[in-house]
């Protein structure tokens, strides 16, 4: 029986992509730092902040972020599993209004306010149309892709040896080609231990690095979950790539595509 191997668009052997929370004034700086390396970022907002000082204004929102995601952080950042359901569904879906409204695109990723939650609170997420969560701040030092993206970990806190944890995960064997590094924290960290030069460093290491894919969260999702539903027959003599996005694969004649709507022999 004939088979297909994981890889990333354009036959990349892993992907990067980060995740920061609050919308600080601070992440005007960090968007530049993003911007100037050719890396991508979840900004994760709650949308009842942002007349506050020190975070970004509703109407710079979209300038601020664009080329970057834009996702859900709830509308005031409570312990969401210690909410009535009515409760936690009013905070996402109003945090999904307004910020779609700022944005002018879906909005159905995010970081859970504190890190927390309870199998009920992932329920209600997906009924309010949420399509991943990164529910923990707890550093998991790993490299795969989650499971289920309702409970999507991370790899770890941008406090962690980056320059160390990024050479591990170049170094994994040629096979591992599903391989992610997730790095998520806050801007204002920077800010406030005087410490830009760690994520410009981290920056200017992992941009120049060959065959990375540098994704926004959603942009995983969206991947990952298109080549999960390739649709194959019995027999694998053909799949059909249902999905919007064209998928790559590795297969017996080496890297090759799938684009939206198509169907290959193989």
């Amino acid at each position: 029986m004939k088979r297909i191997d994981f890889v990333w668009p354009e036959g990349k052997i892993g992907a990067l992509t980060t995740s920061w929370d609050d919308a600080t004034i601070h992440d005007r700086h960090l968007v530049e730092i993003l911007n100037h390396h050719g890396m991508k970022g979840t900004f994760n907002v709650n949308s009842g902040h942002l007349h506050m000082d020190n975070r970004i204004a509703a109407d710079e929102v979209k300038k601020l972020y664009a080329g970057q995601e834009v996702a859900v952080h709830t509308v005031t950042h409570p312990w969401l599993e210690r909410q009535p359901e009515d409760m936690v569904m009013s905070e996402v879906i109003g945090d999904r209004l307004a910020l779609e409204a700022l944005v002018g695109y879906p909005v159905r990723g995010m970081a859970l306010p504190q890190g927390t939650y309870d199998a009920r609170v992932l329920r209600i997420l997906a009924e309010a149309g949420i399509l991943y969560v990164r529910p923990t701040a707890i550093e998991e030092c790993r490299f795969n892709l989650p499971g289920n993206f309702m409970e999507w970990k991370v790899t770890c806190h941008h406090k962690a040896d980056l320059k160390a944890l990024w050479h591990e995960f170049l170094i994994l064997d040629k096979w591992s080609t599903h391989r992610l590094f997730y790095l998520w924290g806050h801007s204002y960290e920077f800010h406030n231990d005087g410490n830009w030069d760690q994520i410009e460093a981290f920056a200017k290491l992992a941009g120049k690095t060959p065959d990375i894919w540098f994704a926004t969260n959603m942009e995983i999702y969206d991947y990952v979950t298109a080549w999960r539903k390739l649709q194959c027959s019995v027999d694998v003599s053909s799949i059909k790539n249902t999905a919007a996005v064209t998928v790559w694969y590795h297969g017996e004649k080496g890297i090759s595509c799938i684009r939206p709507g198509e169907i290959i022999a193989l």
